[in-house]
């Protein structure tokens, strides 16, 4: 604070207290005439030790009067409360007030219990695909306002007071616990793919693991991985494309946003999806989720007071997902219903192959239609069933190659 502002205040103070003076002097002179409450015109003293945590401040009002005996020797207890609620009107600093009222109090004992003080600092989390927790402490502020209130109704006995203190809470690491706890688990197996779609695979997790989603933060599966291009490392592997199996860069990645959308389900989201074309081998009808770079997502808005946490990883070839956050208010498992039309195999001749040679020329798939819902139980007890999706999927009948001469009914 500047000298220019300090004194500027001073005198404010100094002009309301002369006002008060005037009202004051006038009533305890008409009350002397009468002979009675003669004890207001006796020093007003403060006489306290200010206490916290063992460490004893004493403070003496007459020992540190300087210049302002008049209104010490007018003002009682309840003169000195009512012109510090004047004064509180007027918005200004503390330091100002107290030493006004309290000459070097703020000095002696205020500034002597800074050492108390400090800022909140809150736990916090870190997220790898495990937790690791930092302890913070509570903020700490003396309750200036409140300390000098005892101090003024101390008047004219020795007091002891235990310093004010007002306390910020700090988010504990406790709390933190609490709230990254497993909402939702997945597993599906990749045991039958081959180098270069496993290669996909591990790649496309190993980008997911440790996403943070901050509340109502919207998460978009393309734009954390990113192109599944030759130029960003992924390898050529079986993809769905137009309802046919063909070979394409980022093969396998579909079966990475399968796992993460079923784990998620799990853990109370219901994110946007697109069925594929075709049905998939490594999950129920009904709870796949297809994604193409630019065209098709797999997106959810984190819509819990928390931030939600995705950690991912490939184990024994299986790809497992584990979403945390704030504990779900149910446990949920899927069901799906499905009708499935078997596919056909078609034999087709081809004069490039040799005696007893074969080539699948088309990879067939079952056509299904399928609902898929999601069961909320508390306990044993199931709450509600709720219809998620309905898909149909194509159907696709295996096409092979076979030697010119074969019989193609056999």
């Amino acid at each position: 604070m500047t000298t220019k502002k300090l004194l500027l205040q001073t005198l404010a103070l100094t002009f309301l207290v002369s006002a008060f003076l005037l009202f004051a002097t006038g009533n305890l002179s008409q009350k002397n005439a009468y002979g009675s409450e003669i004890c207001l015109q006796k020093p007003w003293n403060v006489d306290v030790k200010v206490q916290c945590d063992g460490d004893v401040v004493r403070y003496n009002l007459e020992e540190n009067l300087t210049g302002n005996e008049a209104e010490n020797v007018f003002f009682g207890r309840d003169g000195k409360l009512q012109l510090l609620s004047e004064v509180k009107q007027m918005q200004l600093p503390f330091e100002a007030v107290c030493d006004y009222f309290l000459p070097n109090f703020y000095k002696n004992v205020v500034a002597h219990f800074a050492y108390v003080e400090c800022d909140r600092a809150d736990a916090s989390v870190s997220f790898d695909g495990t937790f690791s927790y930092s302890k913070g402490h509570d903020g700490k502020k003396i309750d200036c306002d409140k300390l000098l209130a005892d101090v003024l109704t101390a008047v004219g006995r020795k007091a002891t007071i235990n310093l004010p203190i007002i306390v910020d809470k700090a988010v504990t690491v406790d709390f933190l616990r609490r709230n990254t706890v497993l909402k939702g688990r997945f597993v599906t197996s990749f045991a039958t793919s081959g180098a270069n779609r496993s290669f996909n695979i591990e790649k496309c997790v190993k980008t997911l693991n440790g996403t943070v989603v901050g509340v109502g933060e919207k998460f978009s599966f393309n734009d954390i991985v990113g192109p599944r291009t030759e130029e960003c490392g992924y390898k050529n592997a079986v993809v769905i494309s137009d309802g046919k199996y063909v070979d394409g860069f980022g093969g396998g990645v579909c079966q990475v946003s399968t796992t993460l959308y079923n784990a998620l389900l799990l853990g109370g989201f219901v994110p946007r999806a697109h069925r594929h074309t075709l049905v998939s081998g490594y999950v129920k009808p009904g709870f796949d989720a297809m994604v193409s770079y630019g065209t098709t997502d797999l997106s959810f808005v984190n819509d819990t007071d928390m931030p939600v946490y995705i950690g991912a990883t490939t184990k024994n070839r299986q790809i497992v997902f584990c979403v945390y956050g704030v504990p779900n208010e149910y446990r949920i498992e899927r069901e799906s219903e499905s009708e499935r039309v078997p596919f056909e195999t078609r034999y087709v001749s081809d004069e490039t192959l040799g005696s007893g040679e074969q080539k699948v020329l088309v990879r067939g798939s079952d056509g299904v239609k399928s609902k898929s819902y999601l069961c909320y139980y508390d306990g044993e007890t199931l709450v509600k069933r709720v219809l998620l999706r309905k898909d149909e999927y194509k159907k696709v009948d295996k096409v092979i190659a076979v030697p010119l001469q074969t019989d193609l009914d056999t």
